[in-house]
């Protein structure tokens, strides 16, 4: 739907009722009422928040407006922080009718009443009852149980993959000073690293390991898929290695500090997987999961994420709707004959992006739809991660056309992007070729 249109229904639901603008706060919050006409009754005031200061602001808007009604009274409230989920899950509950209002739309607005930049609460408690009146606001919407548990298991992921992510580096931090070349024979991630990482880290450690008894135990751990040559490379990188050396007191604590991110690592991915289980086991009852999955390049886990983020597509009647959610629509700047540059929103869902993100990444591997695009441009220009964001769109437009026809994907032969995708590729293989050939060698 059209922003006009949109904006017209909102100011439709607005008109002729009073509204009570709220600014959130952890204790007291800022209360201002306007009539329909959109003048102030009385003065700013705040209110407790508990279910007597609750009590109370009702009490002062009936003594203020004593035609005020559930019917024809909205309480609108700024979306800051959590502090909105109390009062407004409250409010909902009572039969009100509740609003939100975005922080940004109060930031903007604020210059507009005496051409000043001043921030004080009842200031903004009367702009966020202005700005509702003026159509300026989100309904606030309440979902089933299992898609709120599914959202609040998605942002407890992304918490943990953060902390996950968090000491990963650090590990790398500390290794880069006293062993860096560790990580020529080995990933991090692996199985085998965190293994070694937690007996030894020191270059005179992995030389005095017993190579025939860690051999056993690394055959073990990666499943036959490593052999006596990399503990012989790591002794060989440890026989020339350029890490600090350490007095035994430094290296004691180090161990400490080494110990403790491995092990909140290993409780990490452990968390995590649990969280997945449980959001994929939620999301595999949607009909949109078996959809998704069936897009080569969206694995089960993102999946299960994309849908426990967006807390439902159905929400969206249009993929720009959702992009725009994700904080991938783009700002335009055109007057007259003037174009300026088009930058990403970046205002939007962090989580969502996120999850979008990986899942281009992936898809612009296999699927002609995306790949197509993301070969036009690196053909242009290589930056990736660019080129993956601009692709992003492709994908969601993918996705809503087979919700659309609620049916999984398959590639279609006969429009043409596989051909192109074919092409193209030819032209990327050589375009990379070239670089390796014109690449200077190194003495």
């Amino acid at each position: 739907m059209p922003n006009q249109k949109v904006l017209a229904k909102k100011k439709a639901f607005v008109y002729g009722k009073y509204v009570i603008g709220i600014d959130p706060a952890k204790a007291n919050h800022q209360a201002a009422v306007l009539d329909p006409k959109g003048i102030q009754i009385g003065k700013s005031f705040s209110f407790r928040n508990s279910r007597l200061g609750f009590a109370n602001l009702l009490k002062k808007t009936l003594q203020r407006c004593p035609q005020s009604t559930k019917e024809n009274t909205i309480i609108a409230i700024e979306t800051s922080c959590n502090l909105w989920q109390v009062p407004v899950r409250y409010f909902a509950e009572m039969g009100y009718q509740t609003v939100l209002v975005s922080p940004l739309s109060t930031k903007h607005s604020r210059p507009l009443l005496a051409h000043e930049f001043s921030h004080t609460d009842p200031k903004d408690a009367y702009l966020v009852a202005d700005n509702t009146q003026k159509g300026h606001f989100d309904f606030f919407q309440k979902y089933e149980d299992p898609v709120v548990a599914m959202h609040k298991l998605s942002i407890t992921y992304d918490k943990l993959r953060k902390n996950y992510v968090q000491d990963r580096n650090r590990i790398h931090a500390l290794m880069d000073r006293v062993f860096p070349e560790f990580f020529k024979a080995l990933d991090l991630d692996s199985k085998t690293a965190l293994y070694l990482l937690e007996k030894y880290f020191l270059p005179a450690d992995f030389l005095a390991m017993d190579m025939a008894a860690e051999m056993k135990n690394i055959k073990k751990i990666s499943r036959n898929q490593m052999n006596s040559g990399l503990l012989e490379q790591l002794q060989s990188l440890a026989k020339n290695s350029i890490g600090i050396l350490m007095d035994e007191q430094e290296a004691l604590a180090e161990r400490i500090n080494l110990t403790i991110w491995l092990q909140r690592m290993t409780l990490d991915q452990l968390q995590m997987q649990q969280v997945i289980d449980k959001i994929t086991a939620y999301a595999m009852k949607k009909d949109e999961f078996k959809i998704l999955t069936s897009i080569t390049g969206i694995s089960k886990k993102m999946a299960a994420l994309f849908i426990a983020e967006t807390r439902g597509l159905e929400r969206f009647e249009h993929y720009k709707q959702l992009e725009k959610h994700a904080g991938y629509s783009l700002r335009v700047f055109d007057s007259g004959k003037y174009s300026g540059a088009r930058h990403m929103n970046h205002i939007g869902n962090k989580r969502l992006s996120w999850i979008v993100y990986k899942m281009t990444e992936e898809t612009a591997k296999y699927i002609p739809e995306v790949r197509v695009k993301f070969l036009k441009r690196q053909l242009i220009k290589r930056k990736y991660r660019k080129t993956i964001i601009a692709c992003s769109s492709n994908l969601l437009r993918l996705i809503f056309a087979l919700l659309r026809d609620k049916r999984g994907y398959d590639i279609a032969y006969d429009n043409g992007c596989y051909e192109k995708m074919y092409y193209l590729e030819k032209k990327y293989k050589q375009l990379k070729n070239k670089d390796k050939t014109n690449r200077p060698e190194v003495a």
